[in-house]
């Protein structure tokens, strides 16, 4: 697919539709036709490149890569593993770049509250969230009257004001009256306007109890995806590590990656040191129905291999297992 030629009219209408944009940098975006919808995600299976200059044989480089990405590896296991056996297109998108001062996600409907919704935020360009690079702002909104029911602010200036929180609250439920379905939006906020730049389906939402152990606390973060899970832990600190983890193993990582499918699909359950409750992996988790917690800032270090732990994904707590 890579070193293949893109057919003229294909490249004509990109080029025309290039002129037509009249920017200097475009997000090229893969869009599978099996991908985001009720059942299931592809969340970061599929690649997408940003800032990248306008310039046709760099758009059309990397919508080549866009289309190769249908056949990675990681795309390959987690279509076997949803059953999703009939190898449909990939659509590509070619936005206008959007030089973000705040960008964020938002989920219409709380993975694991009914009534509220949720709002993932940080500085700078979206990908930091949803790759799980770093721990965004958080806040949880009531869906009726949207005032804001926790928040949890990373730096010590919050990348959104409360205001643009309702705001952002406020159309992001208007999108998900047009699509019927609760949506997992991405946004952005440029020049003070507010920027929607991808909505999908939201493929799980695991309404659990919440479960309380009565056993010594270990670590504690984000509980991204719910259950209670007890397993040996294996640290994997990069995706040349995967093939040390075994089935029912803990899978401790510094952050979650789409590279890291193998493993997660072994694993029992997740913990990471950043990231958030949005971040892809994280979807993934409650797509598999995997316990997971994201954001423990130190999970790397304070656990080790074969250390027997118990994880509860939805209070977000790492318990010692005796």
């Amino acid at each position: 697919i890579l070193n293949g030629k893109i057919p003229r009219n294909i490249v004509s209408e990109i080029a025309e539709g290039l002129k037509n944009l009249n920017v200097k940098y475009v997000s090229v975006r893969s869009s599978a036709v099996s991908e985001d919808s009720l059942r299931v995600s592809f969340a970061g299976m599929h690649d997408t490149f940003l800032n990248v200059k306008a310039e046709l044989e760099l758009v059309l480089e990397n919508v080549k890569k866009c289309w190769a990405s249908l056949f990675s590896e990681r795309a390959v296991i987690y279509r076997m593993k949803k059953g999703v056996l009939r190898l449909e297109g990939m659509a590509v998108i070619v936005q206008e770049m959007i030089p973000a001062e705040v960008s964020g996600v938002t989920f219409t409907l709380h993975p694991l509250n009914k009534n509220a919704l949720l709002i993932e935020s940080a500085r700078g360009l979206g990908d930091l969230i949803v790759s799980g690079k770093i721990i965004p702002d958080y806040f949880v909104i009531n869906r009726k009257t949207l005032s804001i029911l926790e928040k949890r602010i990373n730096e010590k200036t919050p990348s959104l004001s409360d205001s643009d929180v309702k705001k952002i609250a406020k159309i992001c439920l208007k999108v998900e009256k047009i699509f019927i379905n609760p949506q997992d939006i991405e946004w952005c906020i440029f020049d003070n306007r507010i920027w929607l730049l991808q909505s999908r389906a939201i493929t799980t939402n695991s309404m659990i109890v919440k479960e309380s152990l009565k056993k010594k606390i270990i670590l504690k973060g984000i509980g991204a995806s719910p259950g209670i899970a007890q397993g040996k832990v294996k640290i994997v600190l990069n995706p040349g590590e995967v093939h040390k983890m075994k089935e029912g193993d803990i899978l401790v990582t510094v952050m979650t990656n789409p590279l890291y499918v193998t493993a997660i699909q072994k694993a029992k359950a997740i913990i990471t040191d950043i990231g958030g409750m949005i971040c892809h992996a994280a979807i993934v988790a409650r797509e598999l129905g995997i316990p997971c917690v994201v954001g423990t800032k130190n999970a790397t270090k304070v656990l080790k291999d074969n250390m027997e732990v118990v994880v509860n994904g939805t209070e977000g707590k790492v318990y010692a297992s005796s």
